[in-house]
Order: structure tokens, then C-alpha cells, then sequence
């Protein structure tokens, strides 16, 4: 299939439309160092695919953290609150893309880990909220982005076909996730998942260093 066959798009936010992955890289160290805890090496690497209650479950089980999961999302979300509200941006050539497809009248929503809140508050800071006729959130559906939960349920709602939708996406878990699936998947470089590119491009239908690269498969 080609780029020209596409009938609807799946935009992830975090290292997709935002450089924001920095955030979510440091969250779970920061937490459990204000909480009296060294995390591990590997701790970042373990978190990327898990929802954010799966990681508060596993802070509860592997460090001990004696609070509710309800407590340690409220730690997450005043960790990653203030970067999202003042200092996150968009990645170059977002708008332009989210444009480009509104004019060929491809409808388009967000499937992200982040919370509900977080991606409308962002999202709509940034300008680009309108573009979306659904937020659909790794919390939503209750699983990670290790499992096609997140992006079916986007789908359904736009009423499109996975084979005919392009999941736009920046993480190896994520790629790999989308397209064992069945959805014709553009990957998107991030500084954060240099290290997998190689894993990644072989998992994609397109593979572009930047948004602005993939304004030419739609034009």
C-alpha cells in the first residue's frame, strides 16, 4: 500500500508531535529519588512500554513504595506537570503535516501513554488539539502500548480499517506493537530511541528523521 491509500492517521504525542520524551525518560528516576529510593539502571527502559499505573505497580512491588497507585500518579503528575504546561514544544513539521492531511480530509486522533489530561492540556497549548476527533489514552483501555489496545480503539472510533491507517510512532515497543498489528506505520526519529533505529526501520512502511520528511508522502 502506498501513502496515497491512507484513510485515516494515529498520531502518538510524546517524541512523535511533542519533544517531550525527556520528560518521561527522568519521571520515574525522579520520583523514586524524591520518595528515598536509587532506581535502577535499566529502570527507564523497563517503564517505556508499561501505562503509568503499571509503573506505579511496579514501584509498589519492586521499591517498595508503600503508596496507592492513586498516590504515586498524583507523584508522576507533579513531576511531568511543569514541563508539559511551559516547556514542551512542537517537533518540526507537526502543524504543517496535521494540515496537510486536514485538507485531504484524512481524520486523524492521538493514541498516547500519557494521561487524558496531560495530552488535551498539551495539545491544546500547543494549537493543534482541534486537528484530532479523538484522544484515546494508554488509561483509557487499561494496556500498555505493548499490546494494539490503544491504537484499535482509535480506529474504531474514527471508523477506519487497520490496514488502511497510518500509525505515526517514535518507540521501538510502539513500532514493533503497531505493525505486528497490521497498521501501515511511519516511524518517526527521536533522540530518545536512537539507539533501537535499527530496529525500528525494518519495522515500518516509512521511516522518516523528521515530520517535515513525511510531508512528501501526502502531497
Amino acid at each position: 500500500m502506498n501513502t496515497h491509500e491512507i484513510k485515516a492517521a494515529i498520531f502518538d504525542m510524546d517524541g512523535t508531535l511533542t519533544d517531550s520524551m525527556y520528560i518521561w525518560d527522568t519521571a520515574g528516576e525522579t520520583y523514586l529519588r524524591n520518595n528515598g529510593k536509587e532506581p535502577a539502571p535499566d529502570l527507564r527502559e523497563r517503564l517505556r512500554p508499561l501505562s503509568l499505573p503499571q509503573a506505579a505497580e511496579l514501584f509498589q512491588r519492586e521499591y517498595g513504595i508503600t503508596a496507592s497507585i492513586e498516590e504515586i500518579l498524583k507523584g508522576f503528575d507533579d513531576v511531568v506537570e511543569y514541563e508539559y504546561r511551559h516547556n514542551v514544544v512542537l517537533k518540526p513539521g507537526a502543524a504543517e503535516l496535521l494540515e496537510l492531511l486536514k485538507a485531504r480530509g484524512i481524520p486523524m486522533s492521538v493514541a498516547s501513554s500519557s494521561p487524558h489530561s496531560v495530552v488535551d492540556t498539551t495539545l491544546d497549548r500547543l494549537g493543534i488539539l482541534p486537528y484530532f476527533s479523538h484522544v484515546v489514552t494508554c488509561g483509557d483501555v487499561g494496556l500498555g502500548k505493548d499490546h494494539p489496545a490503544v491504537y484499535d480503539r482509535a480506529a474504531e472510533l474514527m471508523g477506519a480499517d487497520r490496514t488502511c491507517t497510518a500509525v505515526f510512532e517514535d518507540a521501538l515497543h510502539a513500532v514493533r506493537t503497531a505493525s505486528e498489528a497490521g497498521y501501515f506505520v511511519i516511524g518517526i526519529y527521536d533522540a530518545s530511541e536512537g539507539i533501537n533505529e535499527e530496529q525500528i526501520v525494518p519495522l515500518c512502511s516509512r521511516y522518516v528523521k523528521s515530520l517535515d520528511e513525511a510531508l512528501v508522502f501526502f502531497e
